[in-house]
């Protein structure tokens, strides 16, 4: 309290515009009672702090640094260190900030949600219980539409890939939305012009990237051979393709960069070398564009009302998405290391 009382002192009397002394005039004590009190070298009696916070016009709990506005604050000031980290890939710091947080701010159920994200890209099987305790608290405290979504996809994939626990799984995902009504279904049916529009396009971008994670998931657990995969792949490819038709795709070149590797995978799986580099040809220079890419509005017609911002993209990893491609490279694709053309990528990753 000390330190929070300290500081709010200084900053009321620079905002009034005043001086120690006219403080302490006002309350009948010494100037050197107030010197102490900025110092942090001492605090006011309790019967001192409603005068106080009359004088300078605000609560008590304004003044103690424990008022709404100044909890609004500290409580951004974490979120925006989080995303910074988040942006960054560092999960572990993430994981400290948050519980840094949470100690402050118990009852904040935004903060906890970021906490049990943090932990989930941290470590999901060492952190599991703990994530099932805090989905679980979110689930019963919440009002908010979105922290409940999170905290039902948490205990999702939690028990399912933690714990491996499918019934649970599909308990909890039976308690989420349907496709049928959602928010993002309704609400371009009720705005106009541009809003409309814009609203309709993000909605797009959301069905492809679904079109994706199905299309994984489907390679994943189904028995799908290696032409069959590659026939899946290039759906998905093309469902990106035609959306960006101006090959402008912003964040979503990581996505063609991901696709196009994994193409490559099957092909290579195959022992089509020819077109196992033309996929990771493509999946290079998605790399790169994904890396390099700027700020600004997709230029496609399907998706023109919508920004593209570089601050916008967050992830669970550190390396870049040319690193990782580079790696690929060296690891799955280690066998085409002296192809010429595996040579000149590695050069381009690295550049």
């Amino acid at each position: 309290m000390n330190l929070l009382l300290s500081e709010s002192l200084k900053r009321f009397r620079k905002e009034k515009g005043n001086t120690q002394e006219d403080l302490a005039l006002h309350l009948g004590i010494t100037v050197q009672a107030v010197s102490k009190w900025e110092r942090d070298e001492g605090y006011p009696d309790i019967t001192l702090l409603p005068a106080i916070a009359s004088y300078y016009n605000v609560t008590v709990d304004d003044l103690l640094g424990v008022g709404p506005a100044e909890i609004e604050k500290k409580v951004r000031a974490y979120q925006e260190e989080y995303t910074a980290l988040f942006r960054q890939g560092k999960n572990k710091e993430r994981v400290t900030l948050m519980r840094k947080a949470q100690q402050e701010f118990p009852n904040n159920i935004d903060l906890l949600v970021d906490l049990m994200y943090a932990l989930q890209a941290e470590n999901r099987v060492l952190y599991a219980d703990e994530i099932i305790e805090y989905g679980q608290r979110i689930l019963k405290e919440a009002k908010e539409s979105s922290a409940r979504d999170c905290a039902i996809q948490s205990l999702c994939f939690t028990y399912y890939y933690a714990k491996g626990d499918a019934e649970t799984a599909q308990k909890y995902a039976q308690m989420a939305g349907s496709y049928a009504v959602t928010r993002e279904e309704l609400m371009p049916r009720f705005l106009e012009g541009d809003d409309a529009v814009r609203y309709c396009q993000m909605n797009l971008q959301r069905l492809i990237e679904m079109i994706g994670i199905n299309t994984n998931i489907m390679i994943c657990k189904g028995q799908y051979t290696p032409e069959m995969q590659i026939d899946a792949y290039r759906f998905v490819i093309e469902c990106y393709e035609r959306l960006y038709a101006d090959g402008r795709c912003g964040f979503y070149h990581v996505r063609l960069s991901e696709f196009y590797e994994r193409m490559a995978g099957a092909y290579f799986a195959l022992n089509q070398i020819p077109e196992t580099l033309d996929c990771l040809d493509k999946a290079v220079n998605h790399a790169i564009r994904f890396d390099r890419r700027e700020d600004g509005r997709y230029t496609a017609f399907m998706v023109n009302k919508v920004n593209a911002w570089v601050s916008d993209a967050v992830k669970d990893h550190q390396e870049t998405r040319s690193e990782q491609v580079l790696n690929s490279l060296q690891g799955i694709f280690a066998a085409l290391e002296k192809e010429p053309r595996v040579v000149r990528m590695k050069t381009a990753l690295q550049g």
